[in-house]
């Protein structure tokens, strides 16, 4: 464990500017950026940046795409060998279906030789995309959260419960493109190219070129748009933590008040709560019972590091210091302090004594 690299804040240490609203994203190389600098300036404030060279050493960075040529080339035979021809999910960009596009599954290899036929360019456009690849095959190390990531309550909590998690591979052809959308949760987003080719390369405001080996920090709650200008492979997570688990909190409740709305004119049923409940969750993703799980089985994980010396660890690379540990529990406090306002449903949902439980656990460890 002593390889362990330490994610630890300190805003005395910081010496970058903090801009909110820059009139252009800024770019950084992951070499200038330190972990307590990204804390601090983008994701305590919210705001989008673009790090560079993160995937210099990723497996799938130096593998999987030719780069000796004149033009890089993605190594379909290699692909071949790595990854077994599991089913993947692929999306077609010719056609709508609701607000997204039309989902169908296939063959991995039968994927790849589309790609390499030039049939997915020129039929229909077909995108591999939320590929749980890392879940599928757990061994393969083919790249590694960059430690600006590197704090992630939504993948701690479903990584350690064994649940689907949200560390997607995407590959698509030029002209794949995902459709407007602000993140499940309003959760962030970081995404990395491990391969495009571009004939333009630029930052303006609102609209980002990103090459290869460029991560782009999607700030909590930001709508965006991804159209690929040439052919792509990217890795991408969606996560939170204790810098926005306010925001996930509000989009929580506000989609529970949408629910409600929704169907009031059904309160006078029996056990009108709990239906609320059920509605949530299929159509958000989550509920307020859910929501608070996540909370308590961090808040615990803090607890026993702060009193008993024990490592919380993230992606098997990286290890929360004494300072990010607090911030953490300050952080889970304070929406629990939210919540608890909320005490006439808590009751309905049988929640208000695990809410006053874990206040009281957390108010004990910060003493």
């Amino acid at each position: 464990m002593d390889s362990l690299t330490e994610l630890e804040i300190d805003p005395a240490k910081s010496t970058l500017p903090v801009v909110p609203y820059p009139s252009e994203i800024q770019r950084f190389s992951a070499a200038e950026l330190s972990y307590g600098e990204f804390f601090n300036c983008f994701m305590l404030t919210n705001t989008a940046v673009v790090v560079t060279s993160v995937s210099d050493d990723w497996e799938c960075f130096r593998r999987w795409v030719h780069r000796d040529d004149d033009v890089d080339k993605v190594d379909v035979d290699y692909l071949k060998l790595q990854i077994a021809n599991v089913t993947v999910p692929v999306a077609d960009c010719g056609k709508q279906y609701f607000n997204a596009h039309e989902k169908v599954t296939m063959k991995f290899h039968d994927f790849l030789d589309l790609w390499a036929d030039g049939v997915g360019r020129n039929n229909g456009k077909l995108y591999l995309k939320d590929w749980h690849l890392r879940n599928v095959m757990p061994e393969y190390r083919f790249y590694e959260t960059p430690i600006f990531f590197g704090s992630d309550w939504l993948n701690e909590y479903l990584e350690d419960r064994k649940q689907d998690d949200y560390m997607f591979v995407y590959i698509g052809p030029r002209g794949t493109w995902t459709p407007f959308h602000a993140d499940v949760f309003s959760s962030y987003s970081w995404s990395t190219n491990i391969y495009e080719l571009l004939k333009e390369n630029g930052v303006l405001y609102n609209e980002v070129s990103q090459t290869a080996g460029e991560a782009i920090f999607v700030p909590s709650g930001w709508y965006h748009q991804v159209e690929n200008l040439e052919d792509a492979i990217s890795v991408n997570h969606n996560w939170f933590n204790g810098c926005n688990i306010d925001n996930i909190w509000n989009s929580l409740w506000a989609a529970h008040e949408q629910v409600v709305k929704e169907i009031d004119d059904c309160r006078d049923m029996d056990n009108f709560h709990q239906h609320c409940q059920v509605m949530l969750k299929a159509s958000y993703g989550m509920d307020i019972e859910l929501f608070l799980d996540i909370l308590i089985h961090v808040s615990k994980k803090r607890i026993i590091a702060i009193n008993e010396g024990l490592s919380v660890i993230h992606f098997e690379i990286y290890k929360l210091g004494k300072k990010h540990n607090q911030f953490d529990l300050i952080k889970i406090q304070t929406v629990l302090s939210k919540m608890h306002n909320q005490n006439d449903l808590l009751k309905r949902l049988q929640l208000l004594t695990k809410v006053e439980y874990c206040m009281d656990e957390i108010k004990q460890a910060l003493k």
